[in-house]
């Protein structure tokens, strides 16, 4: 009987202690020690049912000058979303708002010159279409953030030519891709 009581007395004693943090001290604490461990360096936003829950900024924005991080830096996210802009492509195929087979010049008609580049080939990597960043490195003012559209822009002015075309290297793309 004497353990029992023991132990439940440790049970409560060890909720009552580890139910002081809150959820934003817990939160806290796993990317403090992740940035201690130098496995993490950015601002953290999380959100539930649209109402800020945590905001916080852990490390640098410049090594070189040891400016902090805070809310307004600006992150380039390179690669980061395209697997997100995949998933809404897909949530919009299965919605039938668009078709895998759909030229982009449906949706972005300025690039109307890009004849036979689908949101399939674009998803594939299969497009030709040159990347943004060279553009950027020759005609972009790099004091200037880019949008979307900057992007859309810059490829109506210089149309930049395809890599290769779609039609004529989708069958080498695909044993490519097969072997």
């Amino acid at each position: 009987m004497r353990r029992i009581f023991s132990l439940v007395l440790i049970i409560t004693i060890s909720n009552i202690s580890f139910g002081q943090k809150t959820q934003s001290q817990r939160i806290d604490s796993v990317f403090t020690s992740l940035y201690q461990k130098k496995m993490f360096n950015g601002n953290v936003l999380i959100a539930e049912k649209g109402k800020i829950i945590f905001e916080k900024n852990y490390g640098l924005a410049n090594e070189e000058t040891k400016q902090k991080l805070d809310n307004n830096t600006i992150f380039e996210l390179a690669s980061i979303s395209k697997q997100f802009t995949a998933m809404g492509i897909v949530l919009l195929e299965k919605q039938g708002k668009l078709k895998y087979d759909d030229n982009i010049s449906k949706y972005i008609p300025e690039l109307s010159f890009y004849r036979n580049i689908t949101i399939r080939n674009l998803l594939n990597h299969t497009s030709g279409l040159p990347d943004y960043i060279k553009l950027f490195e020759e005609h972009w003012d790099k004091t200037k953030i880019a949008t979307n559209q900057d992007i859309v822009n810059l490829f109506v002015q210089y149309q930049p030519k395809l890599y290769f075309n779609q039609a004529k290297n989708m069958s080498t793309v695909t044993q490519a891709i097969l072997y």
